[in-house]
């Protein structure tokens, strides 16, 4: 596999070489254009313009057009000068012009007519507005990602202080943008795809439980999120896509050393913990590093290195709930006594170690060489399960290690040919251990789960991708015409094992029935699954090969008004299953288990605008419509591969044929009855999801260095995924009484299924859709006058049928992602999980000085270089919905029935706030330009207790079981919405960092 994907980047390689330019990818710069005038306002053609970047002293030049014009494109991010020259004329400098990633920075820069050499400054700083922008996009800058709170040092936290976003409650560690799924994001990192496939997350799958950051903290830059109506540079995501920029070494040597500590110590309880009378349980985090960064050779050659590492503690309480036992049972006495030391809470830990080395040569004018490496290696300790019912050996290590490798070449042919050539190769890993070689045994008591012991029946697994990427954008300038060609080939050979039930699985309905040893009970059994004869059993291979192509042109119909047009085609392949099942009804009904439907016809426009009216300098009005395609994660091929009733064949053995715990099979016994199975097809109509993506806005410059904007977002999502059993028959209308006497109807299936020898047949299914209304205010103040500061408002509504693209593991908690009836998808029209009518974050830091008058050394050194941040988040809470705790519908799905009389999601968390505060102390070191940060800072420092979904299994933050079905009457239950899980506690960070 790996050899054959290195051939195909070497022929890439090869064939791009071949090419005098190129054609696509995510750039990591930006450009700074603009136009030289005289003093009467006239273009003025011939001045020679050059750019010097502040921190490397790098050039770049270029010769003002008849009309005046100059552009520098795919400069790196960072502070320049901008000198005008030209003979008979004054020169003109622009001194400090800040370029963030994605930025179009546009500058008018007049020069005077004098005839003598002379040379002054303009005093003028860049645009506050970009006038030339017609996407709805933010820039999260390189002094908030160093000086902004964040609770765990991942960067991409940061990305919730802007407009348009919160967290996707469908799945611990994603973010929804415009109320879509966290699957249709992208990360995209010095221009390469760091994107996950197959779980449809971020390399690393940082922030969903797991590895808590795939790049420090201290290694980021800066980054744009791009949210809505982009242009077709960006693709394969219908949400947002994220571009981040790594630092850079400049001239002079720089670097830090840090330490940030947080203890059980410091914190409050968490509420949940006080609800049920526990005390703090143990926590402990200690994150530390170091980076360096500078010149190899100086104006020629640079490098940056930084390492981090993290090592932490928390504890996993187990509760075994022992009410109600008859201790005068001998057998359950001795259950008890087997149970109890395995039911003792345990450690959990987050320990990581990242590396990262990036250089940078400048070859010439003309052409730079940027490569980058970063290795990340995570060990998650018993991560790989939790719960209060869930003894330590039934989890196991949570492994994480990613190397990613990227190069880019940037050139430039002409004063108006750019082209920047880009190579990736990435490595994901991701297995999972066992604690235990035992097999897996869920021991219940009166119907509730007492304890799970042995290993998870899923453990050991494991899931690595390889990726490789090439990519390529040319840029041209031609009149008042920006046009760039672009390609992108994305290839991921993955491996994926996942074995479930392998190791077997126990079912005892009471303790005295497991210190008996053998489930042999009414509702007892013994499961265990084997790889079919001739298959690759529980591992598949679900690479997917990806190519985009897109045409861009930003045109400048006039001095204030620009218009942005492109064209962009994605196409994607998928390694295809190779076993079909024979089933005859399956054939009749023409589902194929061995076809992953490729669609080639996804073609998306891009179109915006951006005006600024006559006498407005400071004011925009941006507009913009895309058509953007997602992706499919990968695990969905994976698992329709494996669970296609073939590749795996699982068998329940009863009464006498059960093993003695902890027994298994070492091969096919006979006497075991082969398990009616649940399988997984793709809809012969899949098809990628489309979203498209509308804005209208304004944005206006209040001063040189305050912009205020109103932007609308419109959002509509079509062929979203979703995972739906299409094995049931005609519902019956089928009434229910509840505790007060009222008489409910509810839809009931037949147990008699369609398919008759399968339990569920779950489809992929493209059915899904969503539409989502936003009204934005962003306000931003740049650092000037020692602060700066950002108010992100959003108003919105999101409504949908429940889309999800991750839903593939049946009995599990991903059955609550399904729709409640698969028959009728309006049924659960209603507001969309990522639901969040208002959202506010106030964002800001300011630097301190009380010095001001004070003569004596020492009180001014106390009362000198403080500095303020923080992070205010107040919102709404998101919805969930009251459930029936049963299958009422008699679909096989036990998690997704709404109590009977309720709409999806009518209920809501209460309103979240959490206020995170930091406040720095910095002492130099006399002239030496050492300075030492000693930093405290808080995070959720009210206290509040903020319900959120669970950190451990994204289920329901609050107990949402309504009614209780007993003796078949609909039972109100008095815990509904008691909260079970929260954002936090206050807690504490102290740091201290050296900065040289």
């Amino acid at each position: 596999m790996r050899q054959n994907s290195f051939r195909t980047l070497l022929f890439l390689l090869l064939a791009l070489a071949s090419l005098p330019s190129a054609l696509f990818a995510q750039g990591a710069g930006g450009s700074i254009a603009g136009d030289i005038v005289d003093t009467t306002g006239a273009p003025v053609p011939g001045a020679s313009v050059t750019v010097r970047h502040l921190g490397t002293s790098v050039t770049r030049s270029t010769v003002s057009s008849s009309t005046g014009h100059f552009t520098f494109a795919l400069l790196p991010v960072g502070p320049y000068e901008v000198t005008a020259q030209l003979s008979g004329f004054e020169t003109a400098k622009v001194p400090n012009v800040v370029l963030n990633v994605g930025g179009d920075v546009t500058l008018k820069i007049p020069i005077k007519l004098t005839g003598v050499a002379a040379e002054v400054t303009v005093s003028m700083e860049a645009p506050l507005v970009e006038t030339t922008r017609s996407q709805v996009s933010s820039v999260v800058n390189e002094r908030f990602v160093a000086n902004l709170p964040t609770n765990g040092r991942n960067f991409i936290d940061f990305v919730l202080t802007t407009p348009g976003v919160t967290k996707d409650s469908s799945r611990v560690g994603d973010i929804s943008f415009a109320g879509q799924r966290g699957t249709l994001n992208s990360l995209v990192v010095d221009g390469a795809d760091n994107n996950n496939n197959f779980f449809g997350q971020t390399l690393g799958r940082t922030g969903s439980g797991r590895a808590p950051y795939q790049f420090s903290q201290d290694a980021v830059q800066e980054f744009q999120v791009n949210t809505n109506a982009y242009s077709a540079e960006y693709g394969r995501a219908g949400g947002a896509v994220i571009n981040v920029v790594t630092k850079s070494g400049t001239n002079d040597f720089h670097g830090t050393v840090f330490e940030f500590y947080r203890d059980k110590s410091l914190n409050a309880n968490d509420n949940i913990n006080v609800i049920n009378g526990r005390d703090k349980g143990p926590y402990h985090f200690d994150q530390f590093g170091a980076s360096l960064g500078g010149p190899i050779a100086k104006n020629k050659v640079f490098f940056f290195a930084s390492y981090d590492g993290q090592r932490n503690t928390l504890e996993q309480p187990v509760i075994l709930n022992t009410t109600g036992l008859d201790l005068t049972d001998p057998a359950i006495v001795a259950g008890l006594a087997k149970l109890t030391p395995l039911g003792q809470s345990y450690g959990r830990g987050q320990d990581q170690d990242v590396f990262f080395l990036k250089a940078d040569a400048e070859l010439s004018e003309k052409s730079r060489l940027s490569t980058r490496y970063n290795h990340q290696s995570f060990t998650g300790n018993n991560q790989e399960n939790g719960g209060t019912s869930q003894a330590e050996e039934h989890s196991g290590n949570s492994l994480v290690k990613t190397d990613t490798v990227t190069a880019s070449f940037t050139t430039s042919f002409a004063p108006t040919v750019f082209d920047e050539l880009r190579a990736q190769y990435a490595k994901d890993s991701e297995p999972g251990q066992a604690n235990s070689t035992n097999p897996e045994a869920t021991i219940r008591q009166a119907g509730a789960i007492f304890l799970q012991i042995g290993r998870n029946s899923f453990s050991p697994r494991e899931t690595t991708i390889e990726k490789l990427q090439v990519a390529d954008t040319a840029t041209f300038l031609f009149g008042s015409h920006t046009a760039k060609l672009g390609f992108d080939f994305n290839k991921d050979n993955i491996l994926n094992y996942f074995p479930g039930n392998f190791s077997g699985v126990y079912n005892f309905t009471s303790i005295k029935s497991f210190n008996g040893g053998k489930p042999t009970g009414t509702g007892e059994s013994y499961t265990q699954a084997f790889p079919g004869p001739g298959t690759s059993g529980a591992t598949t291979n679900p690479d997917v090969a990806e190519l985009g192509l897109f045409v861009q042109d930003e045109w400048r119909a006039t001095s204030n008004l620009t218009i942005n047009a492109g064209l962009r085609y994605d196409k994607a392949t998928y390694h295809q299953p190779t076993i079909q099942n024979p089933d005859p009804q399956l054939a009749a009904a023409g589902i194929d288990t061995s076809v992953v439907p490729e669609d080639s016809n996804n073609l998306g426009v891009r179109l915006g605008l951006a005006l600024t009216p006559k006498g407005m300098n400071r004011t925009v009005f941006r507009a913009g419509y895309g058509m953007f395609y997602g992706r499919t994660p990968a695990i969905a091929i994976g698992t329709a591969t494996s669970q296609n009733g073939i590749n795996v064949q699982t068998l329940t053995f009863t009464g006498a044929n059960v093993p003695t715990y902890p027994n298994v099979f070492a091969t096919i016994p006979t006497g075991g009855t082969l398990a009616t199975p649940t399988i997984f097809v793709f809809d012969k109509d899949y098809r990628s999801p489309l979203v498209h993506q509308a804005s209208a806005g304004v944005e206006h410059g209040l001063s040189d260095d305050v912009s205020i904007g109103v932007s609308y977002l419109y959002v509509k999502g079509t062929h979203l995924q979703r995972s739906a059993d299409i094995n049931l028959g005609t519902a019956v209308d089928t009434p229910f009484v509840t505790d007060t006497g009222a008489t409910v109807i509810v839809k009931r299936y037949p147990s008699v299924r369609p398919f008759t020898n399968f339990r569920r047949v779950i489809q992929f299914q493209s059915s899904a859709e969503s539409n989502y209304n936003g009204l934005t205010l962003d306000i931003q103040k740049r650092f000037s006058h020692n602060w700066q500061a950002r108010i992100a408002y959003t108003f919105s509504k999101v409504l949908d049928t429940k889309p999800d693209a991750t839903a593939v593991v049946v009995g599990t908690g991903d059955d609550a992602k399904f729709a409640q009836d698969s028959h009728d998808f309006a049924d659960s029209y209603g507001p969309g999980d990522a639901d969040q009518r208002h959202r506010l974050v106030i964002s800001g830091y300011w630097s301190l000085n009380y010095a001001g008058g004070i003569k004596n050394s020492v009180m001014r050194s106390i009362f000198s270089d403080w500095a303020l941040s923080g992070i205010l988040t107040i919102q709404s809470g998101q919805p969930y919905s009251a459930i029936i705790g049963t299958d009422i519908n008699n679909d096989l799905n036990t998690r997704n029935d709404r109590a009977p009389g309720f709409g999806r999601n009518t209920f809501n968390y209460e309103t979240y706030v959490s206020l995170d505060p930091r406040i720095t102390k910095e002492i130099p070191f006399g002239g030496s330009g050492i300075r030492l940060q000693l930093i405290a800072e808080a995070f959720n420092l009210l206290n509040r207790s903020n319900v959120t979904n669970s950190p451990v299994n994204g289920s329901t933050g609050v107990r949402n079981t309504y009614y209780a079905l007993v003796n078949n009457v609909l039972v109100t239950q008095t815990n509904f919405g008691v909260p079970l899980a929260s954002a936090g506690p206050r807690i504490v960070q102290l740091a201290a960092k050296l900065i040289f």
